[in-house]
């Protein structure tokens, strides 16, 4: 019996000699693997990217943009993060932001009211984003998000040119109301601008304060007749008159194909007469 415990003893000696031994060798063949070192800056920007999805205000993404930017460059600058690395989180980065911005630039050009402070900021938030370049100096910004971001900036410009067209509302001459009025219509049929009531408004407003201008215009040349004290006679008769006439013969013939309406001169020829013939007594007179 004590025999046979030696034996198994002997045996189990030999087993684990012999495994020491192939254990040892193995680490001699293949030097244990180092354990998977996480890039911690990698993870730093990851976690911002992924906080876009926790915050629901305009203040808030804007922050974590230029927040995440900087980070970007500094990681990049310092040899934190690859080159790649850094043009892969930029695209990441946009790609996270650009979305929310034309989300929240579209929802305010579609409300009945407008503030030229918002436009404002999209422009300098545009401007901003082009600023944000590749190492090689691309831009990381997809087509599609460069045409969306060209069509925010178009849409404010037409606003403000047709608020521009909204102010135009004094007679200058029968081609350049025409031109107004085309204009004001065509802005107050836009897709986009249409939404904001206050310029549509405004827009609709000048036809009829032209067609207002005009008359008043033509009114004013009328009055200018009284002033015969201050011309020659040549010069009232001559020059003056004709003026008067073609002035007030031009809206009674052009203003109701322009503006829909027109009003009747018959009280402004009479006037006319009228300070005609005071004018020829007076330089019978004289």
């Amino acid at each position: 019996m004590k025999v046979a415990v030696k034996i198994v003893i002997l045996i189990l000696a030999v087993t684990l000699a012999i495994g020491g031994v192939m254990i040892y060798a193995k680490t001699k063949v293949e030097p244990p693997k180092a354990p998977h070192q996480t890039n911690q800056y990698m993870n730093d920007l990851s976690k911002c990217y992924n906080s876009f999805g926790k915050v629901n205000n305009g203040v808030q993404e804007d922050s974590i943009l230029f927040v995440t930017w900087n980070r970007i460059n500094i990681y990049a600058q310092e040899d934190k993060i690859s080159k790649k690395e850094a043009d892969n989180g930029l695209d990441m980065l946009l790609g996270r932001y650009t979305p929310l911005f034309l989300k929240r630039s579209f929802a305010l050009f579609k409300q009945n009211t407008w503030y030229e402070n918002d436009h404002q900021y999209m422009l300098w938030t545009i401007k901003e984003l082009k600023k944000i370049k590749h190492a090689d100096g691309s831009l990381p910004l997809k087509q599609t998000t460069k045409d969306s971001l060209t069509q925010v900036e178009n849409i404010i410009s037409r606003y403000n040119q047709a608020r521009a067209i909204s102010k135009h509302t004094h007679f200058s001459g029968v081609a350049n109301a025409q031109s107004t009025i085309s204009q004001a219509r065509q802005f107050a049929n836009d897709t986009w601008l249409s939404n904001c009531t206050d310029l549509v408004r405004a827009l609709n407003n000048v036809k009829p304060s032209i067609a207002e201008s005009h008359y008043n215009y033509a009114s004013s040349m009328v009055e200018k007749l009284t002033q015969y004290r201050y011309y020659s006679k040549e010069y009232y008769e001559n020059t003056l008159v004709s003026q008067v006439d073609a002035a007030v013969t031009e809206y009674d013939n052009k203003a109701s194909a322009l503006y829909g309406s027109k009003k009747n001169v018959d009280a402004l020829w009479n006037r006319a007469k009228a300070y005609y013939n005071e004018a020829s007594l007076f330089f019978q007179g004289n």
